[in-house]
């Protein structure tokens, strides 16, 4: 649908169809494609008059959800430079590693995390432009926010180092209404995204504006709508701009087909309530954690306006299937015919690329390969396996990354001549051709030389009334070399009796090396930035723990 097209063009397909449907709903605001269409083109005039900003520069985007984000990865993309997103938390001295690392020209960083170690980025004041929450909130809200909330912030910024704002750059006066800009629109590398990769270690990752309006293109598709569906619509935008299943799914997917990305900077179920109030939701993305939150909020159970809701999609972590009936549940008593649906994808190939539709649809698995997608399922030596069975999960696709950033070892590591991107995940495919996903390469458990998956325990775990959330980490075994170790969030009255109900449910479904050796009762559990539990800090902390043990005892 967007062939040839940079992410740019793909969006002025929609401002032409829709020029006064909303593109950007926040907070109250919104912002039409015909504002939107402006706004882009005064920034990307600005950039190359005054930011001297040229084809092949690389602008740095470190920002929550908010409507700065969407302006800038359309503007500096006109105008042919890359758009490298960042979270908007990042301290300083990753910041600023990740800015000599990519050859940052101008950086966009949120005001709040400007604030919280000003002395530091006064040292690279030349090349910050702030922005603010308030820059964008309706009349009253930018009122209370700019008079009571946000003014101790801004008087720091700018009586200290006059730092300049995102605002101060759409003021000044341009007599540019476009950039100039020559693109090899299909493999034109646009835009830098940060990983774990797919072996852990932390990597950048280049991907290409044929690699964002590709999936864009098949938002129909999944949505199993079409266009004048969509119309007044919008996509709920929780998922970070600095991640890619935020990125694409809920921000550049929704705009570029016509309808609008609702922006919410920091989750919670009021914030989604109000907004589905507002205006009509008829899609969302999300992490399981965010669907739980969603389905044990009354207001949320209550919402007549998800009767608009017309598909929601999990990712990120595994999805228990019991939180997959409770959500479809709630939308079914507010008249919907809506579903939540799982689905897989990497930062490598940008977002989903393995989902379950109305059209394809198989309880428990985590989705069929898109329309233009190619899974296969490999042994340890690349060769394809036989139906069911269980091996590393490898996707040709279009969305598939340019590579890692000046790291081509990385790159030749996980990805063949043929195009195949091998994902570091375990799983295997039905004789329908459906996937189905086991866990993490890496975080496979042998215990007694069997293999163990953490996310079994997880999820058969979750199912015991009263837990809230679960990890399993490996702890050493002096008779089996590893056994597993369980952390749990739960609701309970008697913590032994939750233990006993925890320990007999593993021993009757799960084979005997699963089964935990140690369970560990918290109030709360470390996420990390998109809302997944963070297991690696668990395992650290563990291995931490146990060593300064033994030193002592020794």
């Amino acid at each position: 649908m967007f062939e040839n097209m940079t992410l740019y063009e793909a969006f002025k397909v929609a401002y032409k169809k829709v020029p006064n449907e909303t593109a950007i709903y926040y907070q109250g605001t919104k912002i039409s494609f015909n504002k939107l269409h402006a706004l882009i083109n005064k920034v990307a005039a600005t950039l190359v008059d005054v930011c001297h900003i040229k084809k092949g520069d690389t602008v740095l985007i470190s920002q929550p959800n908010i409507p700065h984000a969407i302006i800038l990865y359309y503007a500096v993309n006109k105008i042919g430079g890359i758009c490298n997103f960042v979270h908007p938390f990042t301290p300083y001295n990753q910041l600023k590693s990740i800015i000599d690392k990519t050859n940052v020209k101008v950086a966009f960083v949120f005001e709040q995390r400007v604030a919280k170690e000003v002395e530091k980025f006064k040292e690279i004041v030349d090349m910050i432009y702030v922005t603010r929450v308030e820059d964008f909130l309706p009349p009253f809200k930018k009122f209370l926010y700019h008079t009571f909330l946000n003014r101790k912030i801004r008087k720091k910024l700018k009586k200290t180092y006059r730092f300049k704002g995102f605002k101060y750059l759409v003021d000044l006066k341009s007599d540019r209404n476009w950039a100039p800009t020559e693109h090899d629109f299909k493999d034109d590398f646009a835009v830098l995204l940060h990983s774990g990769s797919t072996t852990g270690e932390p990597k950048t990752i280049m991907l290409s504006n044929w690699n964002f309006n590709f999936l864009a293109g098949h938002a129909l598709e999944y949505l199993s709508v079409n266009f004048e569906q969509l119309k007044g619509g919008g996509m709920l935008s929780v998922l970070p701009s600095f991640h890619g299943f935020g990125l694409l799914w809920t921000m550049h997917a929704p705009i570029v087909n016509g309808f609008a990305s609702i922006l919410i900077p920091k989750f919670s179920p009021k914030a989604v309530v109000k907004a589905g109030k507002d205006i009509k939701m008829i899609a969302m993305c999300g992490v399981p954690t965010m669907y739980d939150r969603l389905v044990k909020n009354k207001e949320f159970q209550n919402l007549k306006q998800l009767k608009y809701l017309i598909t929601a999609w999990c990712g990120g972590d595994a999805m228990n299937v019991s939180l997959e009936e409770r959500f479809n549940n709630i939308i079914k008593r507010n008249g919907g015919n809506g579903r939540l649906f799982e689905g897989y994808g990497l930062t490598e190939s940008i977002a989903a690329v393995i989902v379950n539709t109305f059209s394809h649809y198989c309880q428990g698995s985590i989705g069929y390969p898109g329309s233009g997608v190619e899974v296969k399922i490999v042994d340890e030596n690349r060769k394809e396996v036989k139906v069911g069975e269980l091996g590393e999960i490898a996707i040709k696709s279009p969305s598939n990354m340019i590579g890692y950033y000046n790291d081509k070892e990385a790159t030749e590591s996980c990805m063949d001549k043929d195009g195949w991107l091998y994902s570091g995940d375990l799983g295997y495919m039905n004789k329908d051709g459906f996937i189905f996903y086991k866990q993490r390469i890496k975080r496979v458990i042998k215990i007694s030389g069997v293999a163990t998956f953490p996310s079994e325990v997880e999820k058969l775990i979750e199912t015991v009334p009263g837990v809230l959330e679960v990890s399993a980490i490996s702890i050493p075994d002096p008779v089996l070399s590893s056994a597993i170790k369980v952390f749990v969030v739960a609701k309970f009255v008697d913590e032994e009796g939750m233990r006993q109900q925890i320990l007999d449910t593993c021993r009757k479904y799960l084979i005997k090396w699963a089964v935990p050796k140690e369970i560990e009762f918290r109030k709360s559990l470390p996420h990390t930035m998109i809302g997944k539990i963070d297991f690696k800090i668990l395992q650290q902390e563990e291995d931490k723990k146990r060593k300064e043990q033994n030193e002592t005892s020794n």
